[in-house]
């Protein structure tokens, strides 16, 4: 069957209304656009009524979406080497001074941190594509 007569679904419906409301938050569709065509949506019977809402949009890539997901990560990472660097440090000074080995408590506040950025670190990555 020619897709022109294919009915929609409210799933189909839906993910149309997500892509207007991307296109909306990133300034591509003004706010009458854009409840025009929320509008239209729901009243869209086939897919080539719901495609020609989102014909002159552009195709989102996710791309940009990874590169701050990674640079979140960088910083997450550079912010617990800081703080158990000064950790380490205070531990270090402090058993100087003292003249004797103290616990190493800086432990309890890198570990589990560290922990957390790991495990975060092998959801990421240690997933097969």
């Amino acid at each position: 069957m020619h897709e022109s007569f294919t009915r929609a679904a409210d799933n189909d419906r839906a993910a149309v209304a997500e892509e207007l409301t991307r296109a909306h938050a990133e300034g591509r569709l003004t706010l009458s656009e854009f409840d025009e065509r929320t509008r239209a949506v729901h009243r869209a019977r086939t897919y080539a009524e719901l495609t020609a809402l989102t014909a002159d949009l552009p195709r989102s890539a996710p791309a940009p979406v990874e590169r701050r997901s990674n640079a979140l990560f960088r910083v997450m990472v550079g912010t617990w080497l800081v703080a158990s660097s000064i950790n380490f440090l205070i531990w270090g000074i402090i058993s100087l001074s003292l003249g004797e080995v103290l616990h190493p408590w800086w432990v309890w506040v890198a570990g589990p941190w560290g922990l957390v950025l790991l495990v975060a670190h092998q959801g990421r990555f240690g997933r097969s594509s």
